[in-house]
């Protein structure tokens, strides 16, 4: 489903509860808005290391890799997911057209790169009960055992399907690719068993598992270290002058899902905290956000706009502060739930 094609949801008519399924159960995202394409041959790897800047000499079969593009400048611009699917054979998924068509032109002789993005849909399925939910659409032996980032196939509710092992939100959860004609039907047979929640939910879960979303956190110039990203890129060793934090606030009548101003600059006073995602977070019972400060501050945070005000600097991440709970084995899970 191409990104032209994709219509967003914000919410299915309560964000905060579609959240908390998420968090307790199990809630079902459509990600179809994520481009993808395809490269086979000898060169694939070198031409994706060069492109993202992330060595993928340890990257297997079956497994996932998150990356970034970052400018001439080196400056972030958008992250992606690199997924080996065969020897010579790998396919990069991405939120902007741009690298798509970037990565397009770098096909050359014993090297085929195809746009798939327009044949293949994405669900999400996100929460402790995700495995629970796809047991009751096909078999899901080859998908318990996997890894955090790794990935396999499978048939759900009769159809072929890639299912990996990441998300989102911060809870353990799945990402199934599917040929786009099957979309309407498997979303169906999904939404049947794991409730269905719009942006403004999976805007929520991200922020208080303290993930950057591209059009918010890269919206300013910053280098992958300042966003907290240096171990995802082959950026030059220097120190980074501002960095992304987590932070609750008070602020009054604002519309959800929230969004920055379209130019943002980088902070220049100790104190000063330039915000670039917020939301009503159910689990905080707060306006939880996310933004950059001048490298070393403390306390004593403002925002120079005065929309959020009475700013304290929270753990980032927010929820699941050990970054375990997406990890974890499914069978902690059961144990827990019973």
């Amino acid at each position: 489903m191409a990104l032209a094609d994709f219509q967003r949801i914000d919410d299915f008519g309560d964000a905060a509860a579609e959240a908390k399924a998420c968090r307790n159960a199990c809630a079902l995202f459509d990600f179809s808005f994520l481009e993808c394409v395809r490269l086979e041959g000898a060169g694939a790897r070198d031409v994706i290391e060069a492109f993202t800047g992330r060595p993928l000499d340890a990257l297997g079969v079956g497994n996932i890799r998150y990356a970034l593009r970052v400018d001439a400048e080196g400056h972030a611009v958008a992250d992606l997911t690199v997924w080996r699917t065969g020897l010579d054979s790998y396919e990069v998924m991405s939120g902007r057209c741009e690298d798509i068509l970037d990565l397009q032109c770098r096909a050359g002789p014993g090297l085929c790169i195809t746009d798939i993005g327009s044949k293949t849909a994405t669900l999400a399925l996100q929460g402790p009960g995700s495995l629970e939910t796809l047991s009751r659409l096909g078999d899901v032996g080859a998908i318990e055992p996997l890894g955090y980032f790794s990935f396999s196939d499978a048939k759900l509710n009769g159809v072929d399907c890639r299912i990996g092992r990441l998300g989102y939100t911060g809870e353990p959860g799945f990402e199934i690719i599917v040929a786009k004609r099957h979309w309407r039907a498997l979303w169906q047979a999904l939404a049947a068993h794991a409730r269905p929640a719009g942006f403004i939910a999976i805007d929520m879960l991200r922020i208080e598992a303290g993930f950057v979303l591209f059009s918010n956190e890269f919206r300013l110039p910053v280098a992958p270290a300042e966003a907290g990203l240096g171990n995802f890129h082959r950026s030059p060793l220097v120190a980074p002058r501002i960095s992304l934090i987590s932070f609750r606030a008070d602020a009054v009548a604002l519309n959800w899902p929230w969004q920055p101003p379209r130019q943002l600059k980088r902070p220049e006073a100790p104190g000063e905290i330039v915000v670039t995602s917020a939301c009503d977070s159910a689990f905080a019972g707060a306006v939880l956000g996310l933004g950059y400060v001048l490298a070393g501050t403390q306390a004593g945070l403002h925002d120079p706009t005065g929309v959020f005000r009475n700013i304290r600097r929270t753990p980032m991440p927010f929820y699941d502060t050990a970054k375990r709970r997406a990890r974890a084995s499914w069978r902690s899970f059961r144990t827990k739930d019973g």
